[in-house]
């Protein structure tokens, strides 16, 4: 049954599709006129071959033979009238489609003709999260679910009508739909898709949508040069990409940045990181705020053709207004998304205890030691070990099996007392639990964050802080604390109100 892989097109980008088939060696082989829409056939008539890395390394054993080499055909389908336009990729033609599809085209029909019963692969991004990337393989008959933080960019299930989509499709930029039908067939199907998607959806996903603005791209892209160049922890990079329906792992393959239009170029890598980016950034003196969609990663690779791409597609980056990049292009989180991030934070309980509250010149060290009184353990020592390896800073208060981390601040400063929660609970972990403090044992069975802040309006639920990637953190911190079979809840006081 014939497998059809398609992407929907920006009528607008027409013609500099075709201008960039045209630079890839593709031309139009054939054409033909079927129900109003004009399909144009393009190949690779001539491919180029492609040289094998590997040869060089065991050119001792082939030396009687010429050199070999690959020739890779590749080919695609354009269908298109009025304002509608619509590819159909065969072999590395996805490749260039990347630029001028509708990313967002695959999820959005996705929505609307899946079977939510019936999933059968995922592949989801994690924000603020240790997963970063996951792909999940199910058995049958399981239904799709999401987890707080999720954003989907892939899925693969039963379609809700057989005979309209086939039995199983695959949505990610591009739709792959296995159908048996004819080229005849093809503007029937893309009619039909374009009525469905404008039908409602039938499950709203979690996911992030593009954004279009130019001067708030541009405004964003000074936001992520800032972010590299002063080593922020937000800045990440990607360890496999999704092209169409396509997965390339980024730890099969070597890797070298160069400045485009220049000779200006790195070593080659074997590690895509933030560090080595920086590294070739600042050892050739480019203006990152300046180049920025100018320079571009080789992705060197044993099979096939190596490509490149540029940097911004490999970045992972999230800003506190619920922009993110992905593959390359700015998006924003959708509401399902935030509800589902608030919906699980919601659930931590939040303790507020008004003979708590102090006067703005409070300070961490001293809202410890007055703790003392009340019978807690100040652990803000230097002799605090963890099972007696781990010495541990900023583990602040200890009582009734709960451990105690202080931070005063804003939504952003308050950040690090999760981070500090986390990298401690990691050591418990590893260490079967066990605190020590002077040689005496101590059970620890709750993790409570204690919030000092300066708020004129009450704080009821932990949502109601206005600051996305704190609420990420969170809910990432949540779910640790609970695969770790212990609770999680948080304090919160106000040091304006004394």
């Amino acid at each position: 049954m014939p497998k059809f892989n398609i992407y929907k097109i920006n009528i607008a980008n027409k013609q500099a599709l075709i201008n960039k088939l045209h630079s890839v060696n593709m031309e139009r082989t054939g054409n033909l006129e079927i129900n109003d829409y004009q399909l144009e056939f393009y190949l690779s008539t001539n491919p180029d071959s492609v040289e094998i890395w590997w040869t060089d390394l065991y050119n001792r054993f082939i030396q009687n033979i010429p050199r070999p080499e690959n020739s890779i055909y590749y080919a695609c389908l354009l269908l298109y009238r009025d304002q509608i336009c619509y590819v159909i990729s065969l072999g590395k033609t996805h490749f260039y489609l990347k630029d001028f599809c509708d990313p967002e085209f695959g999820i959005n029909l996705a929505e609307r003709i899946i079977d939510v019963e019936n999933l059968r692969l995922k592949n989801s991004k994690f924000y603020k999260s240790k997963k970063n990337k996951t792909i999940t393989s199910f058995s049958n008959n399981t239904a799709l679910d999401y987890d707080s933080g999720e954003s989907l960019h892939f899925l693969k299930s039963k379609t809700i009508d057989l005979l309209q989509w086939g039995n199983i499709a695959s949505f990610g930029h591009s739709v792959q739909l296995n159908l048996d039908i004819n080229i005849n067939d093809l503007p029937s199907l893309i009619n039909r898709i374009e009525n469905k998607l404008q039908e409602p959806v039938l499950a709203n996903f979690p996911k992030a949508e593009s954004i279009k603005d130019h001067v708030e791209i541009e405004r964003l892209d000074l936001m992520v040069s800032n972010a590299i160049i002063s080593n922020d922890p937000n800045v990440g990079n990607e360890e496999f990409d999704l092209s169409g329906i396509d997965f390339i792992f980024t730890d099969n393959a070597l890797f070298q940045f160069k400045l485009k239009g220049t000779n200006i170029e790195s070593e080659i890598y074997s590690d895509l990181s933030i560090e080595n980016l920086k590294e070739f950034i600042l050892n050739n003196h480019i203006d990152l705020h300046q180049n920025l969609n100018n320079i571009q990663v080789k992705f060197l690779r044993e099979e096939g053709r190596n490509f490149t791409k540029t940097v911004k597609t490999i970045l992972q980056y999230i800003t506190d207004e619920r922009e993110t990049l992905i593959d390359g292009k700015w998006h924003k989180f959708n509401q399902s998304y935030i509800d589902l991030l608030n919906d699980k934070v919601k659930k931590i309980s939040l303790n507020y205890d008004p003979s708590m509250n102090y006067n703005a010149n409070i300070e961490e060290d001293v809202f410890n030691d007055q703790r003392e009184a009340e019978g807690y353990k100040n652990l803000h020592t230097e002799n605090i070990m963890l099972a007696r390896r781990y010495k541990v800073e900023k583990m602040d208060l200890y009582k009734d099996n709960t451990l105690f981390f202080v931070k005063k601040g804003t939504p952003k400063t308050l950040n690090y007392v999760i981070d500090q929660a986390m990298n401690t609970l990691q050591l418990l972990k590893n260490n079967e639990f066990k605190i020590e403090e002077n040689g005496e044992e101590m059970g620890v069975k709750k993790i409570c964050l204690w919030f000092l802040i300066d708020r004129v309006s009450d704080v009821n639920t932990l949502a109601d802080f206005n600051s996305l990637i704190f609420i990420m953190k969170l809910n990432n911190l949540y779910k640790e604390v609970v695969d770790s079979s212990l609770l999680l809840e948080c304090n919160i006081n106000y040091y304006n109100r004394a």
